[in-house]
């Protein structure tokens, strides 16, 4: 029975055995659950390249900070400079106009006494005084200016940046999401998997079981030799199989003890393809028993019947 399941953008049909599974379903399995790894790697790039780009936004949003705090600290400083001078201005001018020059000193005071041109003096002398101070006035108010602009462009940059690191936190966010939802169906999928595969073999070892008890066997003769088995030429694949399962060892037992010869049957498979085959006289045979021409028959057979499947997990996939 065939379940769809919606994930993320594309919608996924899962096997759910209730039933020995058949070989459509074990290969619809294994190729969601390849389409879903390939889905993982992709939505893993772009996790990386949302957390790249929200890194970047958030040091832009650092940055501008740093700087609006630096003009703003530069403009309390102007204002400070800008007050203070216009005082001078003003207490200068009230000085040197109500005390006549009391407010000069030194030689200043000395060029305006003794001489009737005395008020003349003391006013031209206030005139250029108040200019200079005027003149430094108005280039603080206009470097004042100049900081004020820039203050308000750094505002705006602070704001487009705010605005890009909530935008680049969204999509970081639902990229994550994303590939959590990925990682939860891919482990479902490849639970159902291996839960086919094992429903599979139990169906296999079911039939091969029946087989070897119902077939009609010649009783063996004593002394007599097994039937002979010509050695057909292995496919690509199975050729790959015997390299990557044994190096090409038909004597080859694995540690356990549980898979044997060339292609590393286990003995319930091996019972089962060997009755698929005809070749009966094999059944309970340990496969690295068996010669190289028998071994390359059975997996022939098996190879017919399920493809890659009893071999999962191999480097020829």
């Amino acid at each position: 029975m065939l379940v769809p399941v919606a994930a993320v953008t594309a919608v996924v049909t899962l096997a759910v055995v209730s039933r020995p599974a058949s070989a459509d379903e074990v290969g619809d399995l294994r190729s969601q659950a390849r389409a879903l790894s390939q889905k993982m790697v992709q939505e893993q790039l772009q996790v990386d390249a949302d957390q790249q780009l929200y890194s970047v936004a958030t040091r832009k949003l650092h940055a501008d900070d740093s700087a609006l705090a630096a003009v703003t600290q530069l403009l309390g400083r102007d204002a400070r400079l800008v007050a203070q001078d216009t005082a001078t201005v003003r207490d200068l001018a009230v000085r040197s106009y109500m005390s006549g020059g009391d407010a000069l000193s030194g030689a200043e005071l000395s060029a305006f006494t003794g001489s009737g041109e005395t008020d003349q003096v003391v006013s031209e002398y206030s005139e250029i005084a108040a200019a200079n101070l005027e003149s430094s006035l108005d280039q603080l108010h206009a470097a004042q200016l100049a900081l004020q602009d820039q203050q308000v462009a750094l505002h705006h940059a602070q704001l487009v940046a705010w605005g890009d690191q909530t935008d680049r936190a969204g999509a970081l966010g639902q990229a994550q999401g994303t590939e959590a939802q990925l990682t939860s169906l891919h482990s479902l999928v490849t639970g159902q998997l291996a839960a086919a595969v094992s429903a599979e073999q139990s169906a296999q070892d079911a039939a091969a079981a029946h087989a070897a008890g119902t077939a009609n066997l010649a009783p063996p003769v004593p002394g007599g030799a097994p039937p002979t088995v010509a050695d057909p030429a292995l496919p690509p694949y199975l050729q790959c199989v015997v390299e990557a399962e044994s190096g090409g060892d038909y004597g080859a037992v694995s540690p356990s003890g549980t898979y044997m010869g060339a292609f590393q049957f286990s003995q319930s498979t091996w019972n089962g393809a060997a009755a698929a085959a005809g070749l009966s006289f094999l059944v309970g045979v340990p496969p690295d028993k068996a010669t190289k021409a028998e071994q390359d028959a059975v997996a022939v057979a098996l190879y017919a019947l399920d493809g890659h499947q009893p071999w999962l997990g191999d480097r020829c996939g």
